[in-house]
């Protein structure tokens, strides 16, 4: 199914204010930025979030299109395809051209041939959390204890995730390899199950993206016990980051997923550019980045696409140590 919804001006959720800088396309054609997940989540938040804080900005109309399925790759495909003019731009995460082709046995894309990153939009991360009960039952008072009690012989962690080769699952086979832990991986479909299961006492932890999470640790029902991110999250800073945790073998990792506006290949460089600039213009659009953080995502651009390609190199080694670790496939 693909679902569509113009951001008109006027219509914006966002408040209007005069366009500071000229459309990207002529003559008031729209754009269509592809999200490669049905409505809902946080990658359409991200899309049309920014959608509606680049039409603001600039008076560009700008259409999502929904393109869910095969595990995001008939949105990759709805880009891949499309005409090289920037009418039709793609939301995609770095596990796009980095995690995603391999984990599959014949990826109908190659991302450095067939994509053109342009400019990144957010940062998120995943947080792990364990129930209060169950940390009051086992002595899990920070994660340090969490995995000390998942190396004793004769106990095993049990950890719920979003599915087989998200990002949770590729960080917490790292971290049980790294520490020996012993960590049981079930594979759900989606997070909403995974936290029911978390919450009903089938499972001892999950690792999620945050905004699922953060209504039940208000609640006192959860405890939060790390963040997926190096360094500590804007969005929870009384939860420590993987950085903090060197003596257990993991100070090194870093999972954080971030999204990219991405053109397909043989994007004009001036293109590029243009819309790069229009991106880092409207990060200060009214609203944005409070909305943003109630999504738990945190907006975070590059200086354009030489940048973007350069971090999606830099991060690439961790992703490709993640899949390897997990041993995560797709068919």
């Amino acid at each position: 199914m693909i679902a569509r919804r113009p951001f008109l001006l006027g219509a914006s959720a966002l408040p209007l204010v005069a366009p500071a800088i000229a459309q990207i396309l002529p003559g008031g054609r729209p754009m269509r930025w592809v999200v490669p997940f049905p409505p809902g989540g946080a990658a359409d938040a991200i899309g049309r979030l920014w959608a509606d804080a680049v039409t603001t900005t600039t008076g560009q109309p700008i259409v999502i299109e929904n393109r869910g399925g095969a595990s995001g790759v008939l949105g990759v495909q709805a880009v891949q395809q499309a005409p090289a003019d920037g009418s039709v731009l793609g939301v995609f995460s770095i596990a796009f051209f980095t995690a995603l082709p391999l984990m599959m046995a014949r990826a109908p894309y190659d991302p450095d041939r067939d994509l053109t990153p342009i400019i990144q939009l957010v940062t998120s991360t995943v947080m792990c959390c364990v129930t209060a009960e169950r940390a009051r039952e086992r002595g899990w008072t920070d994660f340090r204890s969490l995995i000390a009690w998942a190396k004793r012989p004769g106990n095993r962690l049990i950890k719920g995730s979003a599915g087989n080769g998200s990002a949770a699952h590729l960080l917490i086979a790292t971290i049980a390899r790294r520490t020996g832990a012993e960590i049981e991986h079930v594979p759900y479909r989606g997070g909403a199950p995974a936290l029911n299961d978390l919450l009903s006492g089938q499972i001892d932890m999950v690792f999620d993206f945050m905004p699922a999470l953060m209504p039940q640790v208000a609640a006192g029902r959860l405890l939060p016990l790390a963040v997926g991110s190096n360094a500590r999250s804007p969005l929870m800073p009384g939860v420590p980051g993987l950085g903090e945790f060197a003596d257990l073998g993991i100070g090194d990792l870093d999972l954080q997923s971030w999204n990219a506006l991405t053109g397909p290949r043989g994007l004009p460089a001036d293109m590029q550019e243009q819309i790069a600039v229009a991106v880092r213009r409207s990060a200060g659009a009214p609203g944005l980045e409070r909305r943003l953080h109630a999504s738990g995502l945190v907006p975070a651009t590059t200086d354009g696409p030489v940048a973007t390609r350069a971090k999606i190199a830099a991060d690439a080694p961790r992703w490709r140590e993640m899949v390897e670790v997990s041993g995560a496939r797709i068919e």
